[in-house]
């Protein structure tokens, strides 16, 4: 493709040498540019890609994007492209150079959630007989009634808009009709979603996270709302979970951003949830729809997977293609995502073993207390977590405070460390939860939560979820909490 089809309707760039020249791939990466590429130099957390042009021209690159203050040399070979917004720039291009995407595509952003509703949405679609797929921290899963899933790993909850913009067209050549995809805050402030055609949005909530990123909540809460001051089209829908601090907030920016708002929950007024009562497996919603009310057997446990259910019932709604009935058969079938209150199964002494992804305080609050209901009287609940290194520090004693007031019995122990000092990570946490028994090795700290259980008796193993690595000093070592858990309990533990 010539460059000058490929900027044409791109704003605020400056180009200097051949417009005309052929483009044959994008890469931001000079590791894997080929001949005819174009390189975008973008500065990141820890590179600037301007250091690494020559490379990049040494392997073919014809192109360069560039942002508009560059000073360094400018070869008259090369095509050179100047652009305010260098970021913005990029993910243009690559939706012009990949143009196909599914028709549908709804975005949810929020702290905690993103990963549950959009493969909710999935599973909804999927059983109203559409060709389905989700896309985020739990990769990509493409779904379809009597077809066997298809599933692709990734790197970031948001990738980068080259291989987002990729996987776009390919899941439209495949005939992916939905698409439901996370919008985390640092893909939408690093501008990896400009380009994506949104039909709707979602908003969960806003807690505590990410502050090693952002400055403050404040800036944390901006970012995200770049999905529906700049992203979502006007006139399209907004579904936001009403119970949360931010709700009205959030819907009245949606609202002056031109979105049609509706707010789903007990302070909803589109979906409007009159109560929910626990079942042995499940809960059972009571809620208000168009005038209409329904009950409806959640087979999830936990208020927030309600809080889930419901705003991914209506951003299936805001489609106009899938009846409400479809949703609500849909939703007495759904299936929790990987990591996300997970029962593993029963110890040998009969406590019942959970995995979650909670890694923020509210996260873990919620998962403590949705298990709890569940417990019989005078039976116990365990909790294992920890940290991450290289992340927020604020919130380990606030995640340790969480555990110790909520649990039993606390287990702190490690969980990513990354470049950080382990030991100071627990350190840091135990202010929080004086009481908490610390084990750093984490295998061995689940081999402990199971042997204190007895029958009845719960065990939330809290912070990885899906992760499959815990990563130390660089290096990620295998490491899966349901691989330990399945292998312990096989073991008789």
């Amino acid at each position: 493709m010539q460059l000058s089809d490929l900027i044409k309707h791109i704003d605020n760039i400056e180009i200097a040498g051949d417009g005309k020249v052929e483009i044959a791939g994008l890469e931001a990466d000079s590791r894997y540019v080929e001949t005819g590429f174009l390189f975008a130099a973008l500065k990141g957390v820890q590179l600037d890609g301007t250091t690494f042009i020559d490379n990049a021209i040494k392997a073919g690159a014809k192109a360069i994007l560039v942002a508009a203050d560059y000073t360094g040399e400018m070869s008259d070979e090369i095509t050179w492209i100047k652009s305010t917004e260098p970021r913005k720039t990029l993910a243009l291009l690559a939706a012009i150079f990949h143009p196909k995407q599914p028709p549908y595509i709804l975005a949810i952003t929020g702290t905690n959630g993103k990963s549950s509703i959009a493969d909710f949405l999935r599973q909804i679609f999927t059983r109203a007989g559409k060709r389905a797929a989700s896309l985020g921290t739990l990769g990509v899963k493409i779904c379809e009634q009597g077809q066997a899933d298809k599933h692709i790993e990734l790197h970031h909850t948001s990738p980068d808009p080259i291989t987002l913009h990729k996987i776009l067209h390919q899941l439209a050549e495949d005939d992916v009709e939905y698409l439901a995809i996370e919008a985390s805050s640092h893909g939408l402030e690093q501008n990896r979603m400009d380009g994506v055609k949104i039909s709707a949005a979602g908003f969960t909530n806003l807690t505590l996270d990410h502050l090693d990123y952002h400055s403050n909540m404040e800036e944390y809460f901006e970012a995200k709302m770049r999905l529906f001051t700049e992203l979502l089209p006007k006139t399209s829908q907004a579904v936001v979970s009403a119970d949360g601090a931010y709700a009205t907030r959030v819907a009245n920016i949606a609202g002056f951003a031109g979105s049609n708002a509706k707010k789903v929950g007990f302070a909803g007024d589109y979906i409007k949830l009159n109560k929910v009562d626990n079942l042995p497996h499940g809960q059972r919603m009571d809620f208000d729809l168009q005038g209409k009310n329904y009950k409806v057997d959640l087979p999830l446990i936990g208020v927030f997977q309600v809080e889930n259910a419901l705003v991914a019932a209506g951003l299936a709604l805001s489609t106009n293609d899938v009846d409400v009935e479809h949703v609500m058969a849909a939703l007495t079938e759904l299936k929790g995502a990987k990591g996300r209150l997970e029962l593993m199964g029963k110890s040998q002494k009969g406590g019942r073993i959970f995995v979650d992804f909670a890694h923020t305080p509210d996260s873990l609050e919620n998962a403590i207390l949705a298990l709890r209901p569940y417990l019989d009287e005078g039976k116990k609940l365990v909790t294992i977590f920890g940290c991450g290194g290289d992340r927020d520090q604020s919130k380990r004693p606030l995640m340790g405070a969480v555990a110790e007031k909520y649990s039993d019995k606390a287990i702190l122990t490690d969980d990513n460390p990354r470049f950080e000092d382990a030991a100071s990570i627990r350190a840091m946490a135990k202010v929080g939860c004086p009481s908490a028994l610390e084990i750093g090795d984490r295998g061995a700290a689940i081999a402990q939560g199971i042997g204190l259980l007895a029958d009845g008796d719960i065990l939330l193993i809290a912070g990885k979820g899906h992760e499959t690595g815990q990563k130390i000093n660089g290096v990620e070592h295998e490491f899966s909490d349901q691989v330990e858990v399945l292998k312990l309990l096989e073991a008789g533990a």
